[in-house]
């Protein structure tokens, strides 16, 4: 009976474990709008993104451990744009004023979080 009840135990501690590396991986939303986002990977460095009629881009601010560059890809009347991708900056400029969301991410396969302007003027 206690060697059942230290295996029941054991996957219970286990399952416990996953569970909350799991949550502690995820990213957290520290402050977000229409045309911005800023948020902080599991790796504790904090990303922004922001878009605007001429430009879409992500920043990688300093601190943490994260490894994974800043990504952005821009929608135009023409569709999205291919991702561009930088150490620290990575932005897409439209002098015509023909972007109107972006998308934004931290690693090439992370979390993509979207930004979008609701009025053209």
């Amino acid at each position: 009976m206690l060697r059942r009840t230290a295996t029941v135990l054991g996957a219970a501690a286990a399952a416990f474990l996953l569970t909350t590396t799991t949550a502690a991986a995820a990213d957290s939303i520290i402050s977000a709008g229409e045309d911005n986002i800023k948020w902080r990977r599991s790796c504790d460095t904090v990303y922004f993104g922001a878009v605007g009629t001429t430009y879409a881009l992500t920043r990688k601010d300093a601190g943490g451990s994260c490894q994974g560059d800043a990504w952005v890809r821009a929608y135009t009347y023409s569709g999205w744009t291919s991702w561009v991708h930088s150490s620290t900056k990575a932005e897409i400029s439209s002098s015509g004023g023909h972007i109107t969301r972006a998308q934004h991410k931290g690693c090439a396969d992370c979390t993509v979080y979207s930004t979008e302007l609701r009025s053209l003027d």
